[in-house]
């Protein structure tokens, strides 16, 4: 018995021996090789960069303007049309930030007052199509004293360059 029992012990611990000898020397098979890149396709151009106007889809007036509409590019600036006379006009914005995924507006007029607009857009790439609303805003105007003569979040719908 002793004799079965000490051939059993040597015969397992042969085998622990050559599985630590296999896993030493034998070299582990290395990583596949990860996939090349995917190229993300290109889906045109963003609707941030797009030359053209917003034309918001609620019609408003302060005092005698109309608010028309916010042009980006190619020149940042709000549009408000006197109402009687049809007369642009056009109000620059000293302040602008335009990202990819949204705007900051900050315009100043001494007639209309001071005119803020934070929006995002509501597609990444620019559209083409006329009737579908792209971009989301808050749009503040303040009398030059401070007062809040409009506040309301409006869709805007983008035109190309007339």
């Amino acid at each position: 018995m002793r004799r079965v029992l000490l051939a059993l012990v040597g015969l397992v611990g042969a085998a622990v021996a050559a599985f630590v000898v296999w896993a030493l020397f034998i070299m582990p098979t290395p990583p596949p090789a990860a996939p090349p890149p995917v190229a993300e396709r290109s889906a045109g151009p963003l609707q941030a960069d797009a030359e053209g106007y917003y034309v918001p889809g609620y019609s408003f007036t302060v005092g005698p303007f109309r608010f028309s509409r916010v042009t980006l590019r190619p020149e940042t600036f709000v549009t408000f049309v006197r109402s009687g006379t049809s007369t642009r006009r056009e109000i620059g914005c000293a302040e602008a930030v335009i990202r990819p995924d949204g705007i900051q507006l900050r315009c100043e007029d001494e007639q209309v007052g001071n005119v803020t607009i934070d929006g995002s857009f509501l597609t990444r790439t620019a559209t083409t199509r006329l009737d579908r609303p792209v971009l989301s805003a808050l749009v503040t105007i303040r009398s030059p004293r401070g007062e809040v003569r409009y506040r309301a979040r409006d869709s805007f719908v983008w035109h190309p360059v007339d």
